[in-house]
């Protein structure tokens, strides 16, 4: 399984997973479109760069072997994140763009105006959808445990 992976802490132990962790602006500061993407800095606003995950355990690490403040390596798939590109992004779009054309006719404040309900219509559908399904899009995967760093590191949960 092809995928992402980022580094962080564990913060909390369930039975088949564990809540970590991670450094947003880490992932931004590797990202080629960090330059012209809004997501890190918005993410630093709201979050202060940091984002909790929940991740599975896997073939090669299982959660019960970990323990919080341990650093561990997850693992996003690909398919995950180019379908959560085309969900958060492309759905909106299309449905602006699908008002857009459907009021077109009527002129150009209106085609505007359709645009802009069509989009904040599908972040609401968004919204609705994934509160219905626990927080997730349908159709794509959980991150999972890829790997364990061989110390925890205490000076990390110290700052917390």
């Amino acid at each position: 399984m092809g995928g992402v992976t980022e580094p962080g802490i564990v913060v909390g132990v369930e039975t088949n997973a564990v809540w970590v962790e991670a450094d947003r602006s880490a992932a931004c500061g590797r990202c080629a479109a960090r330059a012209g993407c809004g997501q890190g800095a918005l993410s630093a606003l709201l979050q202060q760069g940091k984002g909790r995950v929940k991740a599975l355990s896997s073939d090669t690490l299982q959660a019960s072997s970990c323990q919080v403040g341990d650093e561990v390596m997850i693992e996003i798939p690909d398919s995950t994140l180019l379908g959560g590109t085309l969900w958060l992004y492309g759905a909106p779009l299309m449905l602006g763009t699908g008002f857009s054309l459907w009021a077109a006719s009527w002129g150009d404040l209106w085609a505007a105006s359709a645009f802009c309900l069509g989009l904040l219509s599908g972040f609401a559908i968004l919204h609705q959808v994934s509160y219905r399904f626990q927080g997730r899009l349908p159709g794509m995967a959980e991150p999972r445990l890829a790997s364990k760093a061989a110390e925890p590191h205490f000076e990390l949960l110290a700052k917390q």
